[in-house]
């Protein structure tokens, strides 16, 4: 088990979401000043290592022989022949330093027998007896902070993780993100992130996974205009990559810079690569609450036309909207024609009848009105016949006309009945033999 993959692997759990400041605070629980850090903290700036006493390493030549042996049985996957020599040495009968290399070997021997418990067991008796010269003892504290988190056991790993940074001069930047990883499924998100923007700051190349934990973290810790410039940071590194232009969309709108939210959506947009539906309606929207109709419309009708939207009734309404918003006339009656094969009661065409009505178009209307009311539903159908009552006045229809007035005041309220009385009155003046 690679103790880095196992901090590596844990770092999906987070990722949903400019590097921050150099300055790492607060570093860790109870410790808000790097000043009170002991000087190899891995948080301090001008950290530096402790330096172990290099141990004794005598070993007889008997022991060396066996456990020369032994890995020789490791290295051939042979590790219950190896176990089997290994049980005959008998540790109160070897130095400390023996004892060590021992239980060391053990800890490989049960980690290739798939005996986790009793590898971590082995490897921690070899550490208790702190006898290993510096870069062989950092090899099993590493090991065992793997072993730690593979399990679950996030405080653990730290401490391994800890003592391991007390004796490194040069620490890689997979061990920062290890021990922010561990804090961050403690939902120890404040602790976490020093950890993660150091690592980031140490890293050879840009990580993507690393940088979306940290991006998580500043959300979860509210940091939205840190978390924006992240991704800004992120956005340059990947430019094509879709995901960080929505989410930082998201976030400016969370944050009220709205046009911003809209510049983040039109960039994958116009580049052709915007093509989830969520999205794309999140565009339009967008251009909507902003007073973009125009583009709104025009949005949604490339999408629905490729296929990245589904032509159903919601999304053909906010099509609808965004044409009659652009006072597009023609292409609101266009999906108010595609809506109306979709649509389960008479109110689009009562919409297509008040657009018509706008233009003059009073055949249309008068058809429309008839349409919405065959189909019915309607929450006030004596709007509807009024409308067409106007309609047929218009055209010089004045019997019909006045049917439909009457229609208007046996189904609408009295705003209905009002005003088709008062057109009743004036269809009667304008007919032929009226005095």
């Amino acid at each position: 088990m690679s103790p880095v993959r196992c901090g590596r692997d844990r770092l999906g759990y987070l990722a949903l979401v400019v590097l921050a400041p150099a300055v790492l605070a607060p570093m860790a629980a109870g410790q808000s000043d790097a000043d009170d850090l002991p000087p190899w903290h891995p948080l301090r700036a001008d950290r530096v290592a402790d330096e172990r006493e290099p141990p004794s390493t005598t070993m007889s030549e008997g022991f060396y022989t066996r456990l020369f042996r032994a890995h020789e049985l490791l290295d051939d996957d042979s590790p219950e022949e190896a176990l089997e020599l290994m049980d005959r040495i008998r540790p109160a009968r070897i130095g400390k330093y023996e004892a060590a290399q021992l239980y060391q070997t053990y800890g490989f021997v049960y980690s290739q027998l798939g005996r986790e418990d009793e590898a971590l067991d082995a490897f921690q008796k070899c550490l208790e007896l702190d006898a290993l010269p510096t870069h062989q003892q950092q090899g099993i504290v590493y090991s065992v902070a793997g072993f730690h988190a593979g399990n679950e056991r996030f405080e653990e790993s730290n401490n391994a993780l800890m003592r391991w940074f007390r004796y490194e001069p040069d620490p890689i930047a997979e061990a920062y993100i290890f021990m922010g990883a561990n804090f961050a499924q403690r939902e120890m998100m404040s602790e976490a992130l020093p950890y993660v923007v150091r690592a980031n700051q140490l890293a050879e190349q840009p990580s993507e996974n690393w940088r979306e934990l940290q991006l998580a973290i500043h959300v979860r810790l509210g940091q939205l205009t840190e978390a924006i410039n992240l991704l800004k940071d992120n956005i340059g590194i990947w430019p094509g990559k879709v995901p960080n232009y929505v989410v930082l969309s998201g976030l400016y709108s969370e944050t009220g810079q709205d046009e911003d939210a809209l510049a983040a959506l039109l960039i994958p947009w116009q580049r052709g690569v915007l093509v989830v539906e969520a999205d794309i309606l999140n565009l339009v929207r967008l251009n909507l609450f902003l007073e973009n109709p125009a583009r709104a419309g025009t949005i949604l009708s490339e999408a629905l036309e490729s296929g990245s939207v589904e032509e159903n009734s919601e999304n053909l309404r906010l099509l609808l909207n965004s044409w009659t918003m652009a006072r597009e006339t023609d292409r609101a009656v266009d999906a108010i024609d595609k809506l109306a094969r979709l649509a389960d009661d008479g109110d689009v065409f009562h919409r297509k009848a008040l657009l018509l009505n706008e233009t003059g178009e009073w055949e249309g209307v008068v058809e429309s009105c008839r349409l919405a009311i065959e189909k019915g539903g309607l929450e006030e159908p004596g709007e509807v016949w009024l409308l067409q009552g106007v309609a047929l006045a218009e055209l010089g229809r004045f019997d019909q006309a006045i049917a439909a007035f009457e229609n208007a005041k046996r189904s609408g309220g009295d705003n209905v009945r009002r005003n088709a009385n008062t057109w009743i009155g004036y269809v009667e003046e304008r007919s032929p033999g009226s005095s």
